[in-house]
């Protein structure tokens, strides 16, 4: 499956490649797991997200949020109930904000220490 409409250059190489499953790969170090694709002539890797247990938890929680959202739409839920789920959503919303930037930095830091150095 293709991941992304057009094709993207490699940084590294200059190698034009579509981003499909055989481009996606892995990493995991201790709670963290970065995902990520690479360049097929290369092999540079290219951050797409990292986690952790607690990043992993809250996408739980807001997925299960956003199914509780499409049925009160659905089944025309009381107003304040409707509210009160979009609240929990961007509550979740705001403490994935507030840790994402310290996991992609790890992440990248994890993808870099795994490249061949030049």
């Amino acid at each position: 499956m293709i991941l992304f409409d057009k094709p993207i250059d490699c940084n590294k190489c200059g190698q034009q490649f579509t981003v499909d499953d055989s481009r996606m790969g892995s990493l995991r170090d201790g709670d963290l797991e970065v995902q990520y694709f690479s360049c097929p002539a290369c092999g540079a890797k290219y951050h797409i997200l990292t986690t952790n247990s607690t990043m992993r938890s809250l996408i739980e929680r807001r997925k299960a949020v956003q199914l509780k959202i499409k049925a009160a739409h659905a089944k025309r839920f009381k107003e304040s109930t409707f509210k009160k789920y979009l609240q929990e959503y961007e509550q979740i919303k705001k403490e994935q904000e507030k840790i994402f930037p310290e996991l992609k930095a790890q992440g990248e830091k994890l993808l870099r220490e795994g490249e061949p150095s030049e």
